[in-house]
């Protein structure tokens, strides 16, 4: 019985220490996206697909993208070179090789001095070589 008093009494101070703990520090350039993810639906194969997703540095001192890297060589990434000032906007343009048939999901890596990089953007969608698409009357 002391046993489990002991337990309990030693798990609730874990527990309340590990809740009581201080934010870390959030000074510093914070990246934020409008939206992380993009479907570009069914895409005609040879045709431009690209994507601007828009991001703003919500942090406290400037915000600078390091590099900017893709699952594959089908995915161009395009990045502010220059520093983002704290509440300034910008985007991360990504372009995809449509001269690929099927199904894709590709992955952007961004990595900058913001406190919560890497940030994850990611593409998804179809690649299709049926130019004519059939719409049935209702």
């Amino acid at each position: 019985m002391k046993k489990i008093k002991l337990f309990i009494i030693v798990t609730f101070c874990c527990v309340f220490t590990a809740f009581s703990q201080e934010k870390t520090n959030t000074n510093g350039a914070e990246i934020s996206f409008e939206k992380e993810t993009h479907s570009f639906g069914s895409i005609i194969f040879g045709t431009e697909a690209s994507y601007s997703f828009k991001f703003i540095n919500a942090g406290s001192t400037a915000l600078i993208i390091s590099s900017v890297k893709s699952t594959c060589g089908c995915t161009i990434p395009y990045w502010p070179k220059e520093a983002i000032a704290p509440g300034d906007s910008a985007v991360v343009k990504i372009e995809y090789n449509t001269r690929r048939s099927g199904k894709f999901s590709k992955g952007v890596t961004i990595y900058s001095n913001a406190i919560n990089s890497p940030s994850l953007l990611i593409i998804t969608g179809e690649v299709t070589t049926n130019k004519n698409k059939t719409v049935l009357p209702n």
